[in-house]
């Protein structure tokens, strides 16, 4: 009879068990942080398109106008109802983008910085105004992406005839 090989003995139950352990601590630390950066992008997301529902509607029912301003400042995007207090949207590490519409055509992704952007809406209808400074040709935001367009983001879509947006997915 031959007697067993004591260094050839396998795995254990608990060595087994400690390494799922360890294999599943470090996938939730990385599923964790993947999430962080998706919901600063989604909680940036809900407070602009909350904050130009809030700027239309007081435009429309207190017949003055209330401007949507988001802009950086501190290394922080803030967004700026009438003359409320600004809230921080996020941390200007993850941009925030946005796209005109003018003379039918849509213009390209630039980065909202330092001075920002400002939108007015019509007391009467609730429609967007042109932007200042634009002179005879009809210009509007049509676009606001919120993260990198090239990765992970969300949109919303501005309708300038009426006021009216939208949140999309990515």
């Amino acid at each position: 009879m031959r007697k067993a090989n004591k260094d050839n003995r396998g795995v254990t139950l608990i060595e087994l068990l400690m390494v799922v352990a360890i294999i599943g601590v470090l996938i939730g630390i990385m599923a964790a942080g993947f999430n962080l950066g998706r919901s600063k992008v989604g909680s940036a997301t809900n407070l602009i398109d909350t904050s130009l529902s809030q700027a239309r509607s007081f435009t429309m029912t207190r017949s003055v106008n209330y401007d949507f301003k988001l802009y950086v400042d501190n290394g922080y995007y803030m967004v700026q109802v009438g003359g409320m207090d600004a809230e921080k949207a996020m941390e200007a590490k993850i941009p925030i983008y946005y796209k005109t519409y003018s003379a039918g055509h849509e213009s390209g992704w630039t980065q909202v910085t330092g001075g920002g952007i400002t939108i007015q809406f019509s007391e009467s209808s609730g429609a967007m105004k042109k932007l200042p400074g634009t002179g005879s040709v009809e210009t509007y935001y049509s676009k606001l992406c919120i993260g990198n367009p090239n990765g992970s983001y969300k949109t919303i879509t501005l309708i300038f005839e009426t006021g009216k947006h939208f949140v999309g997915e990515t």
